[in-house]
């Protein structure tokens, strides 16, 4: 399919109404949560770019004085007004900017002042851009147009400058010119590097150290280009105004002008973060020389494998659209850090090589354990199998499973054990394939603060075991640590029981109950609690205290749910437990979808998205159906505003895709709740063949759940059922 057929089948039609869907990847919008206000920016991208591919290649945006680091996590921004170039490395959906490295730009003429974004950015118009799965493109108000596409390791750009013409005013009648510029990234620095200029090969190779919001001490990126037509002439600037013909240059304020032979040029550009050799040995691997329509044409192919895993019945266009844009994001990251040839930069600074798999990195572990990850294991096995071997890779090569692992180091970022969590729902869901022999003693160890931790360390394990709980007067966040590592620890029960170690099985089984410990009956949640055994007095169940994580009382009332009996009897009783849970929704209904952190249940950030789910574990899962729904038609769009927030690497894309099935899973357990799918009716591939998620009937009300025919009269059933194949169907009138 050509690029402006993509586009038309891709428009929006008058008629809503729900239909036998077409294949996914005619629904995928890469433009779905580009955009958002405040705290509804969801932090996508529409770059090109291939299932969990290293290069993400596209633009760079702003407005004409440039913008808030916050809106451009990922480099681009909807509403914004300019284009500042084309990078190619990114994440995606994150809350925080990093990378944008080697930059590409298209330009007329150089002049030293097009050494930084100021000087080279330049209007541009949605009306003049189109995306799909695998290829970006754009036209310049200069004229000229900008066709990108992607494999793993390596972006294909091609331009086409206007012919000269006869008006002097015109800037086609200057020659044209690609500008490099290896300083550029997104709200972060350099550190310096090296470029060179190969006239004779038309080739340009270089370096930079990119220094961003998660990793600020740095890693080096290398990049390898080709100008297929060849260079016909150039210049380097390095912290100087620029020299022309000099072909070797070494600064911080680095980059290079190259103009080309051609007035159609076709340039291949692969990145590494290994070594020169292993960029150029990417392009070799990956690209050769061959128009643009044909890497296109594979990157589809390469989505369309991924997603036809999929098929989806009885959804609206604008339903198909987002679930079909929810898969794509959700297969963007972890995204491939070592080379092709299976060479990656370990935590330890070397070298190393991943035999018979793929090492994988920026893990947004707080986010994804909940929701990505299981999906990973459910739908591609095959990749959780590899990010598992990536995780402990940086435990046997950096000293700790992370938290929140950024190129050559765990950034630190956010809190908890979501490692502990991700493995052990790998390996008990019968991902084994990696070397827990090696892991367990890593995680068991890690987890009872055995031994030097460099990072991700728990606060002090003595003083949680010695307290059961995490005191405020001791600890900042103290309420969120001890529900996190409470979660983290029942998964690494359910792990060690699986492999036989009982004795470590029961410790962690009585640590994983530790989140009672902070719940305070006076006031009715969970909130700082001292170390002399009382509840701090300046308690405000809206507010986001100290004691919690990007949340507040209400919004951490839920995080025991993976015990929900025990949750329920903490909060006085299953009925009292329903009557709360309704109001925490009740109100977030009234209170609307706020640009800003919401008061109740919040679909924008993590610690809660599990909460409507809970109904059904207490009994109700008309209630369940009812919420679920809520927050897919209020939460969810087909538009540049498609999120609550942050995509968080897939987080929130793999809750709706879930939603849809009907069901969902409790993470770091083998065990799925039940609600009612989304859609009439799901299939997917499974070990065991296909399963099939059906819904019988319209309405409010969840009359029967059958599993291959059978009533399931509990609220949940196991992942060995799922992967065997067969059908869930959900009668509701």
């Amino acid at each position: 399919m050509g690029f402006l057929a993509f586009l038309a089948a891709c428009a929006p039609t008058p008629d809503d109404t729900p239909t036998a869907s077409p294949p996914l990847m005619e629904a995928v919008d890469p433009f779905i949560a580009t955009g958002g206000p405040g705290f509804r920016v969801g932090s996508s991208h529409p770059g090109a770019t291939v299932p969990f591919g290293m290069v993400k290649v596209g633009p760079d945006t702003s407005l004409s004085w440039g913008g808030l680091g916050a809106y451009h996590c990922s480099g681009y921004y909807y509403d914004d007004t300019h284009i500042e170039g084309f990078s190619h490395f990114r994440m995606h959906g994150t809350g925080v900017p990093d990378y944008g490295n080697i930059l590409f730009m298209p330009t007329f003429g150089w002049d030293p002042d097009k050494r930084d974004e100021a000087g080279y950015r330049t209007e541009f118009s949605h009306d003049a851009e189109w995306a799909e799965p695998g290829a970006y493109g754009v036209t310049l108000p200069s004229g000229i147009e900008v066709t990108l596409a992607a494999t793993r390791h390596a972006a294909q750009h091609h331009y086409r400058f206007p012919d000269a013409s006869e008006d002097p005013g015109d800037p086609s009648e200057a020659e044209p010119v690609v500008l490099i510029d290896l300083e550029h990234n997104l709200y972060g620095s350099s550190l310096g590097g090296e470029i060179t200029v190969d006239l004779a090969r038309g080739t340009v190779a270089g370096r930079m150290i990119n220094s961003g919001s998660f990793n600020g001490e740095g890693f080096p990126i290398w990049f390898f280009a080709v100008f297929d037509e060849g260079i016909e002439s150039f210049g380097t600037w390095a912290d100087d105004e620029g020299v022309e013909g000099r072909a070797d240059a070494a600064g911080i304020d680095l980059g290079a002008w190259i103009v080309p032979v051609s007035r159609d040029p076709s340039i291949r550009v692969a990145i590494s973060l290994t070594s020169a050799e292993g960029a150029r040995a990417n392009l070799e691997a990956e690209l050769g020389p061959r128009a643009i329509e044909g890497t296109a044409a594979k990157g589809w192919d390469a989505w369309e494998e991924a997603l036809d895993r999929v098929e989806i019945e009885g959804a609206s266009d604008t339903e198909r659209a987002i679930f079909a844009t929810a898969m794509y994001h959700a297969l963007q990251m972890p995204q491939e850090h070592g080379d092709a040839d299976g060479l990656y930069t370990g935590f330890d600074g070397v070298v190393h090589e991943a035999e018979g798999w793929t090492y994988h990195n920026d893990f947004s572990l707080w986010d994804t354990y909940r929701t990505a990850h299981p999906l990973y294991t459910l739908l591609y096995p095959e990749k959780s199998r590899d990010f598992a071997r990536s995780l402990l890779a940086m435990a046997e090569q950096g000293g700790a499973f992370p938290a929140w692992p950024v190129a050559n180091r765990d950034s630190e970022t956010m809190l908890g054990a979501p490692a502990d969590i991700v493995l052990a729902d790998t390996w008990i869901k019968g991902v084994t394939d990696w070397d827990m022999e090696s892991a367990w003693p890593r995680l068991r160890d890690q987890a009872m603060g055995v031994g030097s931790i460099p990072y991700n360390a728990r606060p002090d394990v003595a003083t949680l075991e010695r307290y059961g709980y995490y005191p405020s007067d001791l600890f900042g966040s103290s309420v969120a640590w001890t529900q996190e590592n409470a979660w983290a620890d029942h998964a690494l029960a359910q792990l060690a029981q699986s492999l036989g170690e009982s004795d470590a099985a029961a410790h962690f089984a009585w640590r994983s109950y530790t989140w009672r410990n902070q719940y305070d009956p006076a006031v009715g949640f969970f909130h700082a609690r001292l170390s002399d055994g009382s509840f701090a007095a300046d308690f405000n169940e809206i507010a986001w205290g100290d004691e919690y994580t990007e949340g507040n009382a209400w919004q951490y009332l839920w995080m025991g749910w993976f015990q929900p009996d025990a949750l329920a009897d903490v909060l006085g009783g299953r009925d009292a437990a329903l009557a709360k849970l309704d109001t925490f929704f009740v109100e977030a209904e009234k209170e609307g979808v706020l640009d800003f952190p919401q008061t109740y249940y919040w679909h924008g950030n993590e610690p809660d998205i599990h909460a409507a789910w809970l109904f059904a574990l207490w009994g109700d899962r008309d209630a369940t159906w009812k919420w679920v729904r809520w927050i897919a038609e209020n939460h969810y769009a087909d538009d540049p505003i498609g999120l609550a927030g942050n995509d968080d690497a897939g987080t929130l894309s793999a809750w709706y895709i879930f939603a849809a099935m009907g069901f969902y899973p409790i993470a770091g357990t083998t065990s799925y709740v039940v609600g009612a799918p989304l859609f009439e009716e799901m299939r997917f591939e499974v070990d065991g063949g296909e399963f099939t998620s059906r819904r019988i009937g319209e309405g409010d009300h969840i009359v029967e759940v059958r599993l291959n025919g059978r009533p399931l009269l509990g609220p949940t059933f196991q992942h060995q059922e799922l992967v065997a194949g067969g059908t869930l169907e959900v009668v509701v009138e």
